[in-house]
């Protein structure tokens, strides 16, 4: 039997299955890609799938538009994700305003489970088609991907108009972009006032091939522990980088460097004595937004975040599954393994279904079954969908069986 080790991005798992060809058909598996999450949603129950996929499946999302020369709405932060784990996760990005998240991209995909290859589309099996988006691996194997040929460019160099300022009011009212900009913030949640950092990225008029080359490679320098102190330390790097943009106004950067700037940044496991990160990343409704600065105070009150990222998300339709995507504002929250308070979190999340609010399921691992139904009052009708093609819950992952994804 061959055992594999899988270990989720923030290291909160890891365990050993054995590979779906060495046990019985009756185990449940699970397609794992680059194992980008945070949580849980990548680690299978039992066995890791091994059907034979086409190589787009594969492929990763950098690889895809480089490739292709073609540009992807909703793309992560990272370039390495798979193309299939982006589906799989829904995933969004710095065009989330006007571009929508991953699903805006795809027209087709071919879908094995069961001993079945089902092509699903818009029209074609349409419910399916979209249950996988935000489906987690859940839906079966994506073994084959069409996507939409867009007329959008890809550019290759890009123009950041960089501003600064304090408080989340001043933040959220700053907000102002236009099709085709790619906007971004960084919030310091170490300091008094909430000091913050804001990028919007305009594409300049550059071949592609000359500027996307540089960047043919993920870089990943790491911090080494800083100990005791990391807060204190912390508190100058976000201070430095802080004041650093507060004179730089402007940026110039490709392609890569624009989009994926999680490929070659430290790696903040290594602030963590266990190189262990949990990130909380939740979503609240436009019409409530005035409640963000009362829910980020729940959050970190009896515990010390890292890092702080928000995007914005425009209108998009509406699913009717585990896609985290609605219209409003989107905050990732990175904490250190041992400063992190599950039960906190936990009171966070009832505070947060109040306003509306959702937890992204590609992210956590501590949401439990009765809040994830209230955050997802759609979910029986993905369980409906996704029970009709997988009656004996062959597709399943500690996600899954946490908050009961597959109790049929």
């Amino acid at each position: 039997m061959i055992d594999n080790n899988i270990n989720s991005w923030g290291n909160i798992y890891t365990i050993k299955t054995p590979d779906s060809k060495d046990v019985s058909f009756k185990t449940s598996v699970l397609d794992v890609g680059n194992l980008n999450s945070y949580g849980d949603c990548c680690i299978p129950k039992e066995a890791i799938s091994s059907l034979n996929k086409k190589a787009i499946t594969k492929m990763s999302v950098f690889e895809y538009q480089k490739n292709t020369q073609s540009y992807l709405f909703g793309t992560p932060g990272k370039s390495n994700v798979t193309l299939a784990g982006a589906i799989a996760a829904d995933t969004h990005g710095k065009d989330n305003d006007w571009g929508g998240s991953f699903y805006k991209n795809v027209e087709e995909i071919t879908l094995s489970i069961n001993g079945r290859d089902i092509v699903a589309n818009r029209e074609i099996n349409k419910e399916l088609f979209n249950a996988t988006f935000g489906g987690y691996g859940l839906t079966g194997s994506i073994t084959d991907i069409k996507f939409f040929n867009k007329s959008i460019s890809l550019s290759g160099n890009y123009e950041t108009t960089i501003t600064t300022g304090k408080g989340l009011d001043s933040l959220i009212s700053s907000f102002d972009t236009k099709r085709g900009q790619y906007w971004v913030a960084w919030v310091d949640l170490l300091s008094k006032n909430f000091n913050w950092v804001t990028k919007i990225s305009n594409p300049n008029n550059f071949k592609v091939n000359e500027l996307i080359e540089k960047r043919d490679v993920d870089f990943n320098v790491s911090l080494p522990f800083i100990g005791k102190n990391r807060f204190k330390i912390l508190r100058m790097i976000n201070f430095l980088y802080f004041k650093k943009h507060s004179y730089i106004k402007k940026e110039n950067k490709n392609f890569f460097e624009t989009f994926y700037p999680l490929s070659f940044i430290t790696d903040t496991r290594n602030i963590s004595s266990k190189r262990r990160i949990v990130q909380v990343q939740f979503s609240i409704p436009t019409n409530h937004e005035d409640k963000l600065e009362q829910l980020l105070f729940k959050l970190i009150q009896k515990q010390k975040p890292i890092l702080c990222s928000v995007k914005k998300m425009g209108k998009q339709e509406v699913l009717n599954n585990l896609s985290f995507y609605q219209e409003g504002w989107t905050f990732a929250v990175d904490f250190p393994y041992e400063e992190f308070n599950p039960e906190e979190v936990k009171l966070f999340y009832k505070e947060l279904i109040k306003y509306g609010g959702k937890i992204y399921l590609a992210k956590d691992s501590h949401l439990e079954e009765r809040d994830f139904k209230l955050m997802y009052p759609e979910f029986m009708e993905w369980r409906n969908i996704v029970k009709e093609i997988d009656p004996n819950k062959t597709y399943q992952s500690e996600l899954s069986v946490r908050l009961g994804l597959k109790n049929w």
